[in-house]
């Protein structure tokens, strides 16, 4: 499979010298270096962010760089993790009160979320000039929005700069899902929540005038994880609970198991690729060959 390299590094340097920019967007083209940026991003979950100022004055804007994490124990919860540019309103306003909702919208919003993007004065309300309806929040100021499948409470626990963009760490506090898309989720077999509804991802932004191209995704092409392969009980488990349950299921003999088990505790001691190469070999071989193995 041949490749073809490209500098980016290069490449944002000569944008930046050239001012190359849209509205501080770096919006890589074939015609200009032969490489698109939506090869480093690829299609992201389009969302609004609801914020106030600190005067009260509401504002959305629509998002697409940012996900989802959780943290494990201690402390466990969901995080949310998002850039904005430092010239929009969103970013004076989170700096001000530290919290937002993250909400996730459909399809049949598109054109509200168009409008949620335009250089409408600040002060003045995007869910009004869009037709859409707050939704109070429980745990933070700022509303969601009536219309949006999921409305997600975050409140602010980090920032870090990024070349003229803040990227923010939020704690999600809440979340109000629409009541019949949660039912309709509940009642699937693979209940996939977002995934399970008509998403909008971000794919391109092409044209002149430059404008932004969507997909969904098609529900029709779930493709499930092997259940025959891994921990019997758990998502991921440990090395232990793994070989366990390939014992259990039959992939694997007790003398394998136990021939693993001792290549593990030996790497784990010493993981030197050089000195301790004969067991990184041997056990690299072994896990290939089960995981590939039929049953």
């Amino acid at each position: 499979m041949e490749h073809k390299y490209f500098d980016v590094a290069e490449i944002y340097a000569d944008i930046e010298a050239k001012d190359r920019f849209d509205m501080g967007d770096i919006l890589t083209r074939y015609e200009d270096y032969g490489f698109s940026h939506r090869w480093i991003q690829p299609p992201v979950a389009c969302y609004l962010i609801s914020t106030l100022d600190g005067q009260g004055n509401g504002n959305v804007a629509p998002i697409s760089m940012g996900t989802a994490m959780w943290g494990e124990p201690a402390d466990c919860g969901w995080y949310f993790c998002f850039a904005v540019q430092n010239r929009r309103q969103t970013r004076i306003n989170l700096d001000q009160t530290k919290e937002c909702v993250v909400c996730y919208y459909d399809a049949p919003l598109a054109r509200q979320s168009w409008m949620c993007g335009l250089p409408v004065p600040h002060g003045i309300s995007e869910l009004d000039v869009a037709g859409l309806t707050p939704l109070p929040s429980r745990q933070v100021k700022a509303p969601g929005i009536a219309e949006c499948v999921s409305n997600v409470e975050v409140k602010i626990v980090d920032s870090y700069p990024l070349s003229n963009t803040t990227l923010y760490i939020g704690r999600t506090v809440g979340c109000s899902v629409q009541k019949d898309v949660l039912e309709r989720d509940i009642a699937s077999p693979y209940q996939p929540g977002l995934g399970g509804t008509s998403l909008l991802f971000e794919v391109s932004i092409t044209g002149d005038p430059s404008r932004l191209n969507y997909e969904v995704l098609d529900h029709s092409k779930v493709i499930p994880t092997d259940p025959q392969l891994g921990d019997l009980h758990r998502w991921i488990g440990n090395f232990d609970t793994w070989m366990d349950s390939e014992e259990k299921r039959g992939r694997i003999t007790a003398e394998e198991k136990g021939r693993l088990l001792a290549l593990n505790k030996s790497w784990r001691f010493d993981p030197d690729p050089r000195g301790n190469k004969a067991v990184k070999d041997e056990l690299t071989r072994m896990l290939h060959e089960i995981c590939w193995r039929e049953i």
